[in-house]
């Protein structure tokens, strides 16, 4: 009977020990998994602060007259929509937008080279049209995003 006491505590005390170092492994998990996404956290923002910081970049150069209307607005569009803010900035600053998706079958770079003369002459003619079509309010959005801050958790 004593033997039998003996060795029911000792299992007992076998599983007790091995129920606290399971308990310890889930505690060390769990403040790992918090590092990991701190780090993570942390990354993101770094991310996010980057594109705002290109969008305010690009806007710059549209105001100091430093690269085109076209290349800005597809820039600008496509960093607004990767941070999450498409919906609000297509009604915010809806000409770039437009721009946008009026030059969107502009090709670029070796196709643009590729191009005849006579088809990249009628292109720029159509770019040009469009950017003088919207200058005003491209010009004013330019000037609200030199200043651009992100609306919302964004993650």
């Amino acid at each position: 009977m004593m033997l039998l006491l003996v060795t029911a505590v000792l299992i007992v005390l076998t599983l007790a020990g091995y129920a606290a170092y399971l308990l310890l492994q889930v505690k060390k998990q769990q403040r790992e998994q918090g590092e990991k996404l701190a780090e993570l956290d942390a990354f993101v923002l770094d991310q996010k602060e980057k594109r705002v910081a290109s969008i305010r970049i690009l806007a710059q150069g549209v105001l100091d007259d430093q690269l085109s209307h076209t290349e800005a607005a597809v820039r600008i569009t496509a960093l607004l929509d990767v941070l999450g803010q498409g919906a609000s900035a297509r009604k915010e600053h809806a000409a770039l937008y437009k721009l946008t998706d009026e030059t969107l079958h502009i090709p670029r770079m070796a196709d643009w080279q590729a191009l005849s003369k006579a088809d990249q002459k009628r292109l720029e003619k159509d770019r040009l049209s469009s950017e003088a079509k919207y200058k005003d309010f491209i010009l004013a959005s330019a000037q609200t995003l030199i200043s651009y801050q992100v609306s919302g958790d964004v993650k």
